[in-house]
C-alpha cells in the first residue's frame, strides 16, 4: 500500500471513530453531510474537501445507505492512478464499526469503468453498479442520467462526480455521445428505436453469416 493510501484511510478512521483531540462522526451528522432525507434515499454521495491528508489521492467518497443495516456506508479512495479500494461500515448505534469483524476490510482495486450486461458504469463502486443494473432493469431508476452512442446503442450510466463531457463509448470509441435520463413509462425515442432495430438486425445477419459458414464452409 502506498504512502497516500494509506495516510487517506487512517485519516477516514480518525474521522469515523475519532480519537483523543475529538469524537467520531455520529450517523445524524454523516446524513446531514450527504443530504439524507432531503436527497431521497440510497445511495447518496459525499466527496471529502481536500485536505492534507489527502494529499497523496484523488478523491475520497462516502456512499451512504440510510436502509442497508449490513453497508449503511461504503468508503471509496481513488488514488493518483484511478484505481479505487473501498471499506465498508456500518452504525452499532453508538458508533462506527467495520461490517466484518472489527477491522475494516482490505478494499478491492475496481476499474473506473464497469461493464453489467449491456451497460456500462463509470464512476460507480461495483456495488453501486450492480444496484444500479437492477434498478435499470426493474424500471425503478427514474431520473438516472445516461450517455447513448447513437452508433451502436451503448448506454454508458455516470455517477455525478464523473465529467460526463470527457467520456467516450467503450464499445466503439465514439465520443460524440447523447444526453439521456431514464424516464417510467414514456414512449421511447425515436432514435433509441431506431438504434434497436439496427441492433437486432446485425445481430439477426450475424447470425445468419455464421450459419452460412458452417454450411457451406469457407
Amino acid at each position: 500500500m502506498d504512502e497516500g493510501l494509506r495516510r487517506a484511510l487512517e485519516y477516514v478512521e480518525r474521522l469515523l471513530f475519532g480519537d483523543g483531540s475529538r469524537p467520531g462522526l455520529t450517523r445524524s451528522e454523516l446524513e446531514r453531510l450527504v443530504g439524507y432525507p432531503v436527497k431521497g434515499d440510497e445511495p447518496l454521495t459525499y466527496t471529502l474537501p481536500g485536505t492534507p491528508e489527502l494529499s497523496g489521492v484523488h478523491a475520497v467518497r462516502f456512499y451512504y445507505y440510510p436502509k442497508d443495516p449490513q453497508i449503511q456506508l461504503l468508503v471509496e479512495v481513488e488514488d493518483l492512478e484511478g484505481r479505487r479500494r473501498r471499506r465498508r461500515f456500518r452504525w452499532n448505534g453508538f458508533a462506527w464499526e467495520a461490517r466484518q469483524g472489527g477491522e475494516p476490510d482490505s478494499g478491492e482495486e475496481v476499474s473506473g469503468l464497469l461493464r453489467i450486461g449491456e451497460d456500462y458504469f463509470a464512476g460507480y463502486a461495483q456495488e453501486e453498479a450492480k444496484e444500479l443494473a437492477l434498478a435499470v432493469r426493474k424500471g425503478e431508476a427514474v431520473g438516472v442520467k445516461y450517455l447513448l452512442c447513437p452508433r451502436d446503442g451503448t448506454r454508458l450510466f455516470y455517477a455525478p462526480q464523473v465529467k460526463a463531457q470527457e467520456l467516450v463509448c467503450p464499445a466503439c470509441g465514439n465520443p460524440t455521445l447523447l444526453y439521456k435520463t431514464l424516464t417510467l413509462r414514456e414512449p421511447k425515442d425515436p432514435l433509441e428505436v431506431l438504434i434497436e432495430e439496427q441492433k437486432a438486425l446485425r445481430r439477426a445477419i450475424e447470425a445468419l453469416t455464421a450459419y452460412l459458414k458452417r454450411k457451406l464452409g469457407p
